[in-house]
């Protein structure tokens, strides 16, 4: 047995060389780091997949009764049709990520920090970082989608506002409309505005959250999102408590949270003319999908379970094909799935990002 980095004592098990204890250790300090950067499961149905009930999940959804028909009073005697709960279910399959630190004896040896704490830090930021954007590559594709300034991904020629570029000597009038009709649409589906979050904790613990719909974004919308009309920054909260991590505020009762990991499809809208909007290569619109959701729109599978996140730890030491005992690794891994349960509860507007140029 020894002890590396301030990590505890290391013995042989399912974690490497962690004891179950150690591994348990350094399971509290990465959950709440990789919880932390997880925006869209925040807002999303979550489950825990128990250990040997296999890989597939199920969300089921019931469907409301129509009220259609049911409007003529019931005469004496007569007895009534009936109705029946229609219920949808969505299965999905749990998937594997993860990756591996290389570490020498030599690192070991001679580094003055906990190295292996380190090193766990940072996978634990690149699991929360990896989940975040698998649930983003999920959620953009919707079925109910807005462009603007344009018919299709590759006509996007304007901002969230409807307007070319803010630097654009002549940018027109900054419109609302886009988001105004998406909140038209969800509420014409009776889309539930979300009361409540996965707050950033080991556990599966939620907060209360002013009712909402809730939009996430690239951060390179932050200016363009801030000129809609009626927008209100977060700092301007009556209350300070209620903002989330990495909102800038709300309009029209839609409150917006901008993530890097929400990136945009590089060079997919229109040619670049005069309209002053980000490009990658200078050659077409990048086009940015800003992601609105409602209750329960979506699912995911959350790293909130005690072993669901799981780090690994090998030591240096001989073996065959390391005689000298100068290699091991620090890896981590987890299981995650993702799915949209209700497209008419989640709604896209594709845009472009002002160049400010």
């Amino acid at each position: 047995m020894a002890t590396y980095g301030g990590t505890g004592t290391l013995t042989g098990s399912s974690y490497g060389d962690l004891s179950a204890a150690d591994a348990f250790r350094l399971q509290k300090r990465m959950l709440p780091i990789a919880m932390k950067l997880l925006t869209f499961s925040r807002f999303a149905q979550r489950d825990v997949k128990p250990l040997k009930e296999g890989l597939d999940l199920r969300f089921r959804r019931y469907e409301k009764i129509s009220i259609s028909g049911k409007d003529t009073p019931i005469a004496e005697g007569v007895t009534p049709n009936w109705d029946q709960v229609s219920q949808y279910t969505t299965k999905v399959t749990l998937q594997r990520y993860g990756t591996f630190v290389n570490i020498t004896d030599l690192m070991m040896a001679v580094s003055t920090d906990p190295l292996l704490q380190q090193i766990s830090d940072r996978l634990s930021t690149m699991a929360g970082e990896l989940k975040d954007y698998l649930d983003f590559k999920v959620f953009r594709a919707a079925t109910n989608v807005a462009f603007s300034v344009g018919a299709n991904r590759a006509a996007v020629a304007g901002t969230i506002g409807n307007v070319k570029g803010l630097t654009h000597a002549t940018p027109g009038t900054v419109s609302a409309i886009l988001l105004q009709n998406a909140v038209r649409f969800l509420e014409g589906q009776d889309a539930k505005k979300i009361t409540g979050y996965l707050k950033a904790s080991p556990g599966i613990d939620t907060a209360p959250l002013r009712p909402a719909y809730m939009a996430v974004a690239h951060t390179d919308l932050r200016q363009d999102i801030e000129q809609l009309p009626g927008f209100i920054k977060s700092e301007s909260y009556s209350d300070p408590s209620d903002r989330m991590e990495g909102e800038i505020g709300q309009c029209l009762g839609v409150r917006f949270i901008l993530t890097t990991q929400a990136v945009a499809w590089a060079d997919s809208g229109a040619a670049v003319t005069t309209d002053l909007l980000k490009s990658t290569t200078g050659v077409l619109n990048d086009v940015y999908p800003v992601i609105i959701m409602a209750q329960d729109f979506g699912g995911t599978a959350t790293l909130a379970g005690k072993d669901s996140i799981r780090p690994k730890v090998v030591l240096p030491r001989p073996g065959p094909g390391d005689p000298m005992g100068q290699r091991g690794t620090v890896a981590v891994d987890f299981f995650h799935a993702a799915t949209v349960l209700n497209s008419n509860w989640h709604y896209v507007i594709e845009c472009g990002a002002s160049s400010l140029a």
